[in-house]
C-alpha cells in the first residue's frame, strides 16, 4: 500500500452487524461498508455505477451475498464487488480493516469511484 494512503476511522465495529450495510463518507467520497455473513467487512464505492444512486439505500441479502441497488435493481456480489446483473460492471473496492473496536478505510489519493460503468 502506498505511503500516501491514510486510514480513516469511519465507524465503531459494533455499528456494523453481520448482514448489515452502512454508508459513510471518507474524504468527501461516498463509501459503502458491508458486513458479510461470517463477519468479514468490505468497503466499496457508495454509489451505483449505473446512475450514481446511493448504495446505502440498496437491499442486501446476507444469505446470498447479493447487494441490489434500489434504483434500477442492478445486482452486485457483496464479497467481490463484481456485477451480477449486469455482469459488465464492478464496484470500486477500498481497503478496510477492523481493529481495536473500529472500522477504518484507506482511500488512495486521486482514486476514482466510478470505475466499472457498464
Amino acid at each position: 500500500m502506498s505511503a500516501d494512503v491514510r486510514w480513516t476511522q469511519v465507524a465503531a465495529d459494533g455499528d456494523l452487524w453481520e448482514g448489515d450495510i452502512l454508508g459513510v463518507d471518507v474524504a468527501g467520497r461516498a463509501i459503502l461498508l458491508v458486513r458479510l455473513a461470517g463477519g468479514a467487512v468490505k468497503a466499496y464505492q457508495g454509489t451505483c455505477p449505473h446512475q450514481g444512486l446511493p448504495l446505502e439505500d440498496a437491499d442486501f441479502d446476507a444469505d446470498t451475498g447479493v447487494l441490489t441497488c434500489s434504483g434500477h435493481l442492478w445486482e452486485f456480489d457483496a464479497a467481490t464487488g463484481a456485477g451480477i446483473n449486469p455482469s459488465s460492471c464492478l464496484l470500486a473496492e477500498y481497503t478496510v480493516r477492523v481493529r481495536e473496536g473500529s472500522v477504518d478505510v484507506a482511500v488512495p489519493p486521486g482514486s476514482d469511484d466510478q470505475r466499472g460503468v457498464g
